[in-house]
Order: structure tokens, then sequence, then C-alpha cells
């Protein structure tokens, strides 16, 4: 929201309401600063559950509680006692003998992305937010975070697509804007898929030789294509779930390639019926049975690694994946068909 609307509003807001968001929008954006609630249910240590129960029956307005957090006398964090403790336990016990001491918590610089993680981790309704120094700021609740899973996936499928993710619902945004966030990587795109141009100009007396070869040109480069989009989706969902990292990828890459071979042998054998009902005869068919299990071994390769070398380096990598792969992979899947067609046919 611009600077003027905000502090217009904030100047039609009763002052102990305008400062609260203040100070909420004193902290950054995409932040679990920016996004907790002020309104947090304190407990101190020394009271007794039948002082607590008191206490909460004198709150009016409480976010949530499902989960009371203990303070120490400088507002530090230090416990968390669940609602259904509370509940069960005897009357006269102190809150210093029924809390948890070990309290999973969230920084109010932390992204946003860090905060939706957490939650999923834990499977939390609420996460406290604290300071630098384990002050209880405020919590941020479940519904919050899933309105961050909804901008954190939309964000991810603009990207994978090719394009930088939109600020705004799709219809307040000017043509000019989406023209703006698309024509970076369009422009990237084409000038790599001039690559697959070359390669075939390469290879151009091979083509003018046996002309068959170019009925397969799109089925190769489909192929391939279309093998590293299923693998990219597959890896980069499993490093979103923290299941694939550098530290074994070569695991993840030998469970991809053991698939991409499977997948690959089952492509060639379709692939050489297909040359053969076309009469390109015998050379050309045992050109695609072989082209198609190493092109989509390759395209597996370069959608596994990709993904998990940007995220080591802090590359979203959704950004350099989708097209980007299926355009190397088309320009390396040519230079693969056209040589092994080069070593089979004698050109």
């Amino acid at each position: 929201m611009p600077d003027p609307i905000s502090d217009r509003l904030i100047g039609l807001m009763e002052p102990e309401e305008a400062a609260e968001v203040q100070e909420l929008l004193a902290h950054a954006e995409e932040t679990a600063g920016r996004l907790m609630t002020r309104d947090v249910v304190a407990l101190r240590r020394q009271w007794t559950v039948s002082e607590t129960f008191d206490y909460l029956r004198s709150l009016q307005d409480a976010e949530t509680l499902h989960y009371l957090y203990v303070v120490d006398r400088a507002n530090k964090l230090i416990g968390v006692v669940p609602l259904r403790t509370l509940i069960l336990s005897q009357p006269n016990q102190t809150i210093e003998t029924i809390m948890k001491q070990d309290v999973v918590s969230i920084r109010a610089t932390a992204d946003q992305e860090a905060l939706a993680e957490l939650v999923s981790r834990y499977d939390y309704f609420v996460v406290p937010v604290v300071s630098h120094n384990n002050e209880l700021l405020g919590v941020v609740t479940v519904d919050d975070v899933l309105d961050i899973f909804e901008e954190e996936v939309t964000e991810d499928i603009q990207r994978l697509g090719g394009s930088e993710p939109l600020a705004q619902p799709y219809f307040a945004v000017s043509a000019f804007q989406i023209v703006r966030k698309r024509i970076g990587w369009l422009l990237l795109l084409f000038v790599a898929s001039t690559l697959s141009g070359e390669v075939i100009r390469f290879f151009q007396n091979e083509l003018d030789l046996v002309v068959s070869l170019g009925f397969f040109i799109t089925l190769i480069t489909g192929t391939g294509g279309n093998a590293g989009s299923q693998t990219v989706a597959t890896i980069i969902r499993a490093i979103t779930l923290d299941e694939v990292r550098l530290s074994n990828l070569a695991a993840a890459w030998w469970r991809e390639v053991s698939v991409g071979l499977l997948l690959g042998l089952a492509m060639g054998a379709v692939g050489i019926v297909r040359a053969l009902l076309w009469d390109t005869g015998i050379e050309v068919a045992l050109v695609i049975a072989l082209t198609l299990p190493i092109i989509v071994i390759w395209s597996t390769t370069v959608a596994t690694i990709i993904p998990v070398v940007a995220d080591r380096f802090r590359i979203d990598p959704t950004v350099i994946s989708g097209p980007m792969i299926a355009t190397i992979v088309d320009a390396t899947g040519l230079l693969i068909y056209f040589s092994l067609a080069k070593l089979i046919l004698g050109l």
C-alpha cells in the first residue's frame, strides 16, 4: 500500500490502534514482524493455575488461547503452556511447574518463508515472535501463514513459467507491468533457443543427406523437455521439504537417472516402432531407439543438478528452472541426436 494512503488510514484510527499499526509497519515487508499481532497472552511463572484462569476470564479479545506464553520481568520468553495442559492441571499448581521451557519461536526479522516452513514442520496454530534478545513481541497465527503459502506457491508457479511474480492481483496489474515482468526472461530464453538453431545449421549436410532425420526433431526435443520438466518439479518440491540438498545430491541424481533409464527405454521402444511405421529404415530407427534413452537420462541429470546447486547458492531454483532447463536440453539433445546419427549412419 502506498505510504500516503497508509498514513491517511492510520490518521483515521484510534491513537492506541494507530500506534500498534505503526509498530508493525516498522518491520520490513515479508518478515514475521510485519505479519504478527501484538495481541498475545503472556503469563508469569509464579502464577497459580487458578490465578491464570482468573486472568484469562478478564481478557476480552485475545487473538488465540491455544498456547499461553510465559515471560519473565524483562518480558523475555521463557516457556509455553498449552491450553489443554492448563485445563488438566490442579488449581494450586504454579505455571513454572507445568510450562514447557523448550519454546519454538521465530525472530521478528525472519523471512516469511522461514515462518511458513516452521509452521509446516511443527503443525502449530500459532508461533511466538521474539526480538534479537528473546523479548516476546507478538504471535503469528496459522491463518496468516496460509496466506503466505498461497503467495509463495503463486510466485513459484509464475517463476516456473519463466516470468517474475506479480505483486498484485492479476486484474489489478496493467498490461505494461505484465510485459515488463515477462520480457526479460523471454528475451533470455529467445537468445538461448538460438543454440538449437545453431546445432541444426551445423548438421545441415547430414539433414540434406538423410531427410528423415528431420521428422524426429520435435519428438527428440519434446521428450527431453518433458522429462526434464517432470524431474525439476519433483526436485524443487523435495528441496522445499528439505528432503534433497547438496549433501545427498548424488543419491537424488542416481535415483532420477534410474527412473530416467527406465523411462528412456520405454520411449525408445515406442520411438523405434514409430520410425519403422514411417518407413525411415532400420538405421534411422536405431538412431531414435538409442537417442531417446540418452536424452531422457541427460535431461533428468540437468533437471536434478541445477535446482540443487542453485538452492545451495541461495538462488531460488524456480527462477532458473522450467523453461531454462527445457531450452538447455533442447540444444544439447539435438547435439546428441545428430552426433549419434552421424556415427551410426556413417555420414
